[in-house]
């Protein structure tokens, strides 16, 4: 009698461990059991790094697990891109950033060490516009005066961007090429010196992003036009480049988050339901409010189509305006 009971003990507690074991595994196996990496391939403190971080914290809020942001800046984005496209597909590590590395750099560099098919893209966050700045001493009012004076002194104005070939470069090149004049392209690798550069006149204007508008309206910068198809809400009286009749001046740059191919089905529909709710989110929307840079959802399926066939429209306007690396 002892040795039955004992014996039913033992398969009881056999059971019980299984059961504990089984449940210890399903929990470790939901997705995300540990914090996310977020690589953006940009500077801390700038546009990108600061919608990342507020990204981070409306991701965390729905996971209540920590994402954690990395700056891997360089290369024209190459640097953190590829990053992310090396990176264990698990769902633990992603990228998020500019449509530039994945709708400019291919139709630039053959060597990328990367390709849009190396990626799952998770969904679209943000369109931003760009902006053409001067700074308080500038005699500019107008994108007008800045064509009339190229006109009259070839080759005398100087316009300063985040690099060679990016959107803002391809936008000052359109501007200059539909008005038949030319620009010389000043490229900086320091948004920080590319504000100073911007307010003390040592270019004529600049071609960038409303954040630094935004950080440098008390010292006095002046925005003379802005791209896209809508107007900053705060700022109305920025003239359209897309009124004046600039044909390449009316698609905003997309903003979006990525992950390295071959994700499990399970991590990648959890991120992209994440995604939109912290994109929809009232602590996104005011994170963004303070970049200057519009709140645009599309899910991931979408996104890359639109990053297809903007890579090929990019493809198009390099070729005509002759840009290359």
């Amino acid at each position: 009698m002892k040795k039955i009971t004992c014996l039913k003990f033992l398969q009881t507690f056999v059971v019980c461990v299984s059961l504990l074991s089984s449940t210890y595994l399903i929990a470790q196996d939901t997705f995300p059991s540990r914090p996310i990496v977020l690589i953006t391939p940009l500077s801390a403190g700038s546009q990108i790094d600061i919608i990342a971080r507020g990204l981070a914290e409306a991701f965390s809020k729905v996971s209540n697990q920590p994402m954690v942001v990395q700056n891997r800046e360089g290369a024209s984005s190459i640097i953190g891109v590829d990053a992310v496209a090396k990176a264990k597909p698990d769902g633990y590590t992603l990228g998020f950033g500019p449509d530039g590395a994945f709708v400019i750099q291919p139709n630039l560099n053959a060597n990328l060490p990367y390709k849009s098919e190396d990626f799952d893209f998770i969904c679209q966050t943000n369109s931003t516009m760009f902006l053409f700045l001067v700074g308080p001493q500038s005699p500019f009012k107008t994108v007008n005066e800045l064509i009339e004076t190229a006109r009259k002194s070839p080759g005398k104005l100087n316009f300063g961007t985040g690099g060679v070939a990016t959107s803002m470069h391809l936008l000052g090149e359109s501007v200059a090429s539909e008005s038949n004049v030319k620009f010389n392209h000043v490229p900086f690798k320091s948004i920080g010196d590319l504000s100073v550069q911007t307010l003390n006149g040592t270019v004529d204007f600049t071609v960038t992003v409303p954040n630094m508008l935004m950080v440098n309206l008390s010292k006095g910068m002046r925005a003379l036009a802005i791209s896209g198809d809508g107007k900053i809400p705060n700022l109305p009286s920025i003239p359209l480049l897309k009124e004046m009749g600039f044909k390449q001046a009316g698609n905003p740059s997309m903003i979006g988050l990525y992950a390295p191919k071959g994700m499990p089905a399970d991590a990648t529909t959890w991120l992209r339901n994440a995604c939109q709710k912290a994109v929809v989110s009232a602590e996104f929307a005011a994170t963004s409010a303070k970049t200057m840079t519009a709140v645009q959802y599309n899910d991931g399926i979408s996104y890359g189509k639109l990053l297809a066939q903007s890579q090929k429209s990019n493809g198009d306007l390099i070729k005509k305006l002759n840009i290359s690396n």
